[in-house]
């Protein structure tokens, strides 16, 4: 009887410690360390201060976004009004976002849910405002004394793309930016919907007389590819202050597009995306100076 109840009290010991273990790494399991600190994806470290010998001034210039489609009749509208803004001031630089059609990018979905577009044409102003299509809503952005500039060089090696940006300040500003560049083709030809033609609401709209599809369409700037997020690589906020130039590399591959009809457009926004402080283009092979 005593040697049953030694070997009892030894069989629940060991049962104890077996239970105690299992519960020991039920506790573990359920309690995992904790997942590491997400890396700022956006953070670029090829960003510098190059000099602190910034000029004083700078035009502001603003950047037109026109989301479009070949599908989209009334479209071509928009496009025209844009052309004929760009036509009447050269500090606007426009951007053509393709939707659902052969030149769309694969960042059209995440821009469109960005900036909540869902109808069409549908055009930003600077990625704070929709567009109303009337060039006196543009002034008021132009009139804007900015407080940075950019500076772009362009040139072309072995079927890329290689360049620096160069963003001066005039001022301080106390918060981090984004900085943004892509690429853009234009004079792009594909046949484009026009629900302009023969409508007897257009009769004076310039493309009532035209037919549809217009063939052989010129798409202007459409956006190709990035060179950073599409959202903006970060510029610290210890680096946006008075008289500094900020400098980075950029490189993008030019696939089959055509050279002639490429452009590079840069532009700084603040942190969150949605407001643009000013914005260059350069033609692809040259250089861009402040202004």
């Amino acid at each position: 009887m005593k040697n049953f109840k030694q070997c009892f009290l030894l069989s629940m010991l060991f049962l104890g410690l077996l239970i105690s273990s299992c519960s020991s790494s039920g506790d573990d399991s359920l309690n995992p360390d904790p997942e590491p600190e997400p890396k700022e994806s956006r953070k670029n470290s090829n960003v510098s201060v190059s000099s602190t010998d910034a000029p004083a001034n700078y035009t502001t210039k603003i950047l037109l976004e026109d989301y479009t489609g070949t599908w989209c009749g009334w479209c071509p509208g928009l496009a025209l009004e844009m052309e004929n803004a760009i036509e009447q001031n050269s500090n606007i630089i426009g951007i053509g976002i393709h939707v659902g059609d052969n030149m769309e990018s694969t960042y059209a979905e995440s821009l469109t849910k960005k900036f909540n577009v869902s109808s069409y044409p549908n055009a930003k102003i600077n990625r704070s405002a929709t567009w109303n299509q009337n060039y006196s809503s543009l002034e008021s952005y132009l009139e804007k004394k900015s407080n940075l500039g950019i500076a772009l060089n362009a040139s072309v090696e072995n079927e890329k793309v290689k360049g620096k940006i160069q963003i001066g300040f005039n001022s301080d500003i106390s918060e981090s930016l984004d900085y943004v560049i892509l690429l853009v083709e234009d004079k792009v030809k594909a046949d484009q919907k026009n629900f302009y033609s023969g409508n007897d609401d257009f009769t004076n709209h310039p493309l009532y007389s035209q037919p549809t599809p217009l063939k052989d369409y010129e798409h202007a700037n459409v956006l190709r590819k990035f060179a950073t997020d599409i959202f903006g690589d970060i510029i610290p906020e210890d680096y946006t202050k008075t008289g500094n130039v900020c400098e980075a590399d950029f490189e993008i591959n030019l696939d089959n597009y055509v050279v002639d009809n490429c452009y590079i457009i840069a532009f700084v926004l603040e942190k969150g995306g949605k407001n643009i402080l000013n914005v260059q283009m350069v033609k692809v092979g040259s250089n861009q100076d402040f202004d």
